[in-house]
């Protein structure tokens, strides 16, 4: 999937293009965290995503998919930076960020061996407003490098 960044000019009062932001930062705090009711708080009930390939439809399938098969599974921690964001109206608003992810069997962080995999990535997001709220309604990455022991991910 091709990647378009933003322009250097973004739409949008900074105040609201941060709360997007700070919904892209939560919605990996909450895989990091294994916290189910962090990632229902930030997004839509029916986000789609398209993430390393593997899509979801909706908030119970994220939730299936990726809480309970990485975020409760692993010992994880993302990354996120280069996060850039465009209000286009009042409800709806665009991000793209670069973000670097540590898998890692549980409890084996601090060990040496083949115990993590991580990847690079960048993500395109689609956000909108809902009662006053912003939430993720559509995510999709772009995973350009891996490295490390793959079939931790299967785990």
């Amino acid at each position: 999937m091709p990647f378009t960044p933003l322009p250097a000019k973004l739409a949008g009062d900074l105040s609201e293009r941060a709360a997007v932001a700070d919904i892209c930062l939560l919605s990996f705090a909450s895989l990091d965290q294994a916290d189910e009711q962090l990632l229902r708080s930030v997004v839509t009930p029916d986000i789609q995503t398209n993430i390393a390939g593997k899509t979801c439809s909706g908030a119970d399938d994220l939730k299936a998919k990726v809480m309970d098969n990485v975020g409760k599974k692993l010992d994880t921690i993302h990354y996120l930076t280069n996060i850039r964001v465009s209000v286009d109206t009042d409800t709806t608003a665009r991000a793209t960020f670069t973000a670097q992810a540590v898998h890692c069997l549980p409890g084996k962080g601090l060990e040496p061996g083949p115990h993590k995999y991580t990847t690079g990535a960048r993500y395109s997001c689609a956000a909108v407003k809902l009662d006053g709220e912003w939430k993720l309604k559509e995510m999709n990455s772009d995973h350009i490098w891996a490295e490390g022991e793959r079939s931790i991910m299967k785990i």
